[in-house]
Order: structure tokens, then C-alpha cells, then sequence
């Protein structure tokens, strides 16, 4: 005959509870809810009653328990249903806070058989979904259940989408990135080709312009110049003659001395090469140094009588630059003289053609400027 006795069926299941451990839970393909509770009988009920419905429930008496099962279902439990109080130690916030440290996908909802405005408020500042009251009532459960698991996936969909989206401007800022690169390349090699064929007009090597804008690049990092100025040194040293363009082959490439006349024309290209570049946003800041490469620091140069620091920066390291440069370059009628009396013509002009401070940096970073000045390179004509 059945047992019949409530008071018998319960002390059975708490002898079933106390037994021999149940085998180890896994999860399916179902939603799957983590119980944490200190009272063993409530765990199994729970797993009796959710498991009727679409979960797979997992069971925790303690908080080491749970965040032993948390890591190793790691990414794969939807919902955690934790007791407020799980014994004198251990307290269900906490807890949940640790399994969100774990994994912070898990929907954290708070049982509690002692439900007070305080406990709530806690709960829900720190981000639990739902706080539920024992006796549980099942319905109503099983609905809240499905709302969470129904939160984790749009969280995990929304994760999802975000890294996707990051992924794509990822992928798009690292073309644009390739594009600016080839266009600052095509940007540069055009400046160059510009500076060699004006270096060719004056039957040079093409190397002249490249030279003296690595040269004046040394010094000007020397003098703790920024990016963005050794960004328009490096464009000015490269562009300085650009007006050259507009001087006549007749005047350009005469052998001889200069006429008075055609000094002042061939004077006219620092004033024409600024013209030629100051429209443009990108050239302006260099436009000065086209300007200002033959002004002199003692205020005699042209075109404007500059005088001291009224010369750009760039101006006053080109002008050095150029000199030192001028001097060390072997032409077809003489050999280029040696780095020890480039130093000195530029030592016997300090003050006066040269800013003094230019000069003082110019000896500190000579060996890598010769370093320059000794690759190979020749001009054939004066």
C-alpha cells in the first residue's frame, strides 16, 4: 500500500536530500538557471518545478559553489537565482556581484523570504533584474524567467552588434588610414619630382633639394623643433627654389657673374616661390620659408631686411643649412671643400648671416649632418 503520511514523505525526501551526492549537472541546449540557496530542499524543488519547464536548472548551497559552477559554464547560464541570505557568511549581493565578475552576461535576480524597501533598493542600484519573494509562486516565476533569458540574448545580441560595429570602423579607419598614407606618399613623391626637375633646369643631379632638406631636418630636431615644424621645414627646405621658375635659362645658367639687372631678377624667386605656394592651406606654412631662406640675421638679406628673430625658424636652419651644404659639394670645376672649413665659414658668419643659436646646434649635430653631406652627389655646373 502507498505511504499517504505527509509528515513520512517529507522526512523521506529530507533523507534523499542528505544522501549520496546527485551526479553532476550539465547544461543542454535549454535556457539554463543557476540556483543558489544554503536550504537543500529548496534547491530540489527548484529543480523539480523549473525543470518541468523549458530549463535546465542548475543547483549551488554555497557562494564558492556557485562561482565554481559559473566558471566552469562559463558564458553558458542565462539566469542566476540567488537567496538574500545564504547563512551568517556569506550574503547574496555580494555573491552576485562575484558571479557578474565571472561573467557578466548572467541576469542576477534575488530570492529573499524577508523582502524590505532597503533590500530591494540595494538590489536594484546595483543592477539585479528582478527581486523575488519566497513563498515563490511559480507562474509568475516561470514568466519572469522567460522576460530575463529574453534580456540576456537581446544584451548578448546588442554585445554582438557593437563589437561587429567596432569591428567595421576598425576595418574603415584602417583603410582611410591606408588611403591618407598613399595620398601623403603620392603628396611627397609630387614635392620631390617638383624640387628635381627644378634641381635639373639648373643641371644639378636632382639630389640637391632632397640633401639639404634631410640636413635641415637633422638640425631642426636638434633645436627641439615640434612634429608640426619639422613638417614645414622638411616642405620649405624641399620648395626653397621653387621660384626659380620663373628666372630665364639666360640668367639661371650664366657661367659668368651677375649683371645688376639680373641679380635683382634672380632675387625675384623667393618672393615668386612664395607666391607660388602660399594659396595653397596645405603649403603655407613653408610659404615663409620660401620667403625668408636669404634674409641674414644681421637684417641685410632680402627680400624684406628680416633681422634676428623676425626670420622664421625654418628660414634661419636653411639658411645655415644651404651654406654648409654649398660648401661641401664637389662641382665639376672644383672639388667641394672639407667639413672642417664649412664649420669654420659658417663659424666666421655667426652673428651676423647667421643666427647664433642655429649655428651652436649645427656643431652638436655635425656628424649626422656629414653623415648626409657624404653621400654621393655632385653638381655640374656652378
Amino acid at each position: 500500500m502507498a505511504e499517504t503520511d505527509p509528515e513520512k514523505q517529507k522526512a523521506k525526501q529530507g533523507e534523499e536530500l542528505s544522501g549520496a551526492p546527485m551526479p553532476a549537472e550539465t547544461i543542454d541546449s535549454r535556457p539554463a538557471v543557476l540556483v543558489v540557496d544554503d536550504d537543500p530542499a529548496i534547491c530540489a524543488l527548484f529543480r523539480r518545478m523549473l525543470s518541468r519547464r523549458p530549463f535546465t536548472v542548475l543547483t549551488a548551497a554555497t557562494g564558492p559553489a556557485a562561482l565554481d559552477t559559473v566558471q566552469r559554464e562559463r558564458g553558458r547560464i542565462d539566469v542566476a537565482l540567488v537567496d538574500f541570505n545564504l547563512g551568517a557568511e556569506e550574503n547574496g549581493l555580494e555573491l552576485l556581484k562575484k558571479l557578474r565578475a565571472i561573467d557578466d552576461e548572467i541576469v542576477g535576480v534575488v530570492l529573499t523570504g524577508q523582502a524590505t524597501l532597503d533590500n530591494a533598493v540595494a538590489a536594484f542600484q546595483m543592477g539585479i533584474y528582478d527581486f523575488i519573494q519566497k513563498p515563490v509562486a511559480w507562474d509568475p516565476l516561470v514568466a519572469m524567467l522567460d522576460r530575463a533569458v529574453e534580456y540576456r540574448r537581446l544584451v548578448r545580441e546588442n554585445k554582438r552588434y557593437q563589437l561587429q560595429l567596432e569591428n567595421r570602423v576598425r576595418e574603415q579607419n584602417a583603410a582611410l588610414f591606408r588611403a591618407l598614407e598613399e595620398v601623403k606618399e603620392s603628396y611627397q613623391f609630387t614635392l620631390e619630382a617638383m624640387a628635381a626637375m627644378l634641381d635639373a633646369r639648373e643641371q644639378k643631379t636632382g639630389e640637391h633639394s632632397k640633401r639639404v632638406t634631410a640636413m635641415a631636418l637633422v638640425l631642426a630636431r636638434e633645436m627641439g623643433a615640434s612634429p608640426a615644424e619639422v613638417q614645414t621645414i622638411k616642405t620649405g627646405a624641399l620648395l626653397h627654389d621653387i621660384g626659380k621658375i620663373a628666372v630665364p635659362d639666360s640668367i639661371l645658367l650664366k657661367p659668368g657673374a651677375l649683371t645688376p639687372e639680373e641679380r635683382a631678377i634672380m632675387r625675384q624667386h623667393a618672393q615668386v616661390g612664395y607666391d607660388i605656394i602660399q594659396s595653397s592651406p596645405v603649403l603655407r606654412p613653408a610659404a615663409e620659408i620660401v620667403l625668408s631662406h636669404h634674409e641674414r640675421y644681421d637684417g641685410a638679406g632680402y627680400p624684406r631686411g628680416l633681422k634676428g628673430a623676425e626670420i622664421c625658424l625654418g628660414a634661419r636652419i636653411f639658411a645655415v643649412i644651404d651654406t654648409y651644404d654649398a660648401i661641401r659639394a664637389d662641382r665639376s670645376y672644383s672639388k667641394g671643400r672639407s667639413a672642417k672649413e664649412a664649420v669654420e665659414e659658417i663659424l666666421r658668419h655667426r652673428g651676423t648671416q647667421f643666427d647664433p643659436a642655429v649655428v651652436d646646434a649645427l656643431l652638436r649635430c655635425q656628424a649626422g649632418i656629414e653623415e648626409i653631406s657624404r653621400e654621393p652627389h655632385t653638381e655640374r655646373t656652378p
